[in-house]
């Protein structure tokens, strides 16, 4: 019996929902009856066999081996990653969870600005007996961090808390956390400093190097093969449309398509292609194909109308593969040898 490919996901939040949703627009939809489920199958692929856990635990298990494949913050595994020698990124943004860790002081402190004061205000701290005092998650990550600029004189308070109130509570002086949009400590007072960003973090995909070796070793048409590259397939769609632009060229006073192909260039379209096309009589024509985020289309339409075009056609594009673009699977051959 072969084995089956066993995939760690964390089981709630936006971790589990972003990445069960790649799974299914690639068609992998995981099959879990509901949330209380601990272990669930993928539709259609009995090798998998998915996981549910803590995303903490899940650098762990992935670590160890009992799950190839694990998917979890980038932070989380970073600051695991002296534990972690078997463990490889495979991906390491998924597009979706991104945040970042960052070092915040108080508002009312004026006169840090910026990483490097701390430097002189942790010694000052210090020269008057006092313990300057760091509440984080990431007590490695920080420790990295400081070090790196030279900053010594400090205490981590290592905390699983809301770090938010640490400062106004007394707990400590400073705090190091992920932040997105910044909102929830300017609502409690608090501020990102200059050159204060310690990681930038996302949902990413993990691996067990050595258990990952030994599937790469079933080929390009293998299961860990057809996932991959399933899931590049999906993230460079991006959620965007293709579109087709058919005009035709008898019509007076038309532009061309090389005028509508630079057009949609300038809009932000990729994949950009143009060529001659006939209806059903045989009458002549240009098509335009691009890939565009969908937001944009309604707003090109118009544009398009004037400079030629007979019809705008947008499909959602499940899938896009470029003959020069990314593959995953390669990569991970590649960087393991395999």
């Amino acid at each position: 019996m072969i084995d089956p490919i066993r995939l760690a996901v964390p089981s709630k939040g936006h971790l589990y929902e972003g990445v069960v949703e790649i799974l299914k627009t690639a068609g992998y939809k995981v099959r879990r009856a509901s949330d209380r489920q601990y272990e669930a199958t993928i539709s259609g692929h009995p090798r998998f066999h998915v996981v549910f856990m803590r995303p903490t635990d899940i650098v762990t298990q992935v670590q160890e081996g009992r799950c190839h494949l694990g998917v979890t913050g980038m932070d989380l595994f970073a600051e695991r990653a002296q534990e972690a020698s078997e463990t490889t990124v495979v991906i390491p943004d998924l597009g979706y969870g991104g945040c970042r860790l960052v070092v915040a002081v108080p508002e009312s402190w004026i006169d840090v600005t910026h990483i490097i004061d701390l430097v002189d205000l942790t010694a000052e701290f210090k020269a008057s007996g006092k313990t300057f005092r760091v509440s984080t998650k990431y007590p490695a990550l920080t420790q990295s961090y400081f070090r790196k600029w030279g900053i010594y004189y400090y205490q981590v308070i290592a905390s699983d808390g809301a770090l938010e109130l640490h400062p106004s509570l007394g707990i400590a002086d400073v705090i190091v956390d992920l932040t997105s949009s910044g909102t929830t400590l300017k609502d409690n007072r608090l501020r990102e400093i200059e050159g204060g960003k310690v990681l930038d973090s996302a949902a990413c995909l993990i691996g067990h190097a050595p258990s990952l070796s030994e599937l790469i070793a079933e080929g390009p048409t293998g299961p860990l093969a057809l996932l991959f590259d399933a899931m590049d397939g999906v993230r460079a769609s991006d959620g965007g449309l293709h579109l087709e632009v058919v005009g035709c060229p008898a019509a007076p006073g038309l532009e061309t398509a090389a005028t509508v192909a630079a057009y949609l260039s300038e809009q932000g379209a990729q994949h950009v292609f143009r060529g001659d096309v006939w209806n059903e009589n045989g009458v002549p024509g240009w098509r335009v194909t691009a890939l565009i985020a969908a937001k944009k289309l309604a707003a090109c339409q118009r544009r398009l109308f004037q400079l030629g075009a007979n019809r705008v056609v947008g499909l959602p594009a499940r899938f896009v593969f470029d003959r020069d673009g990314h593959s995953t699977f390669d990569d991970l051959a590649r960087r393991l040898g395999s």
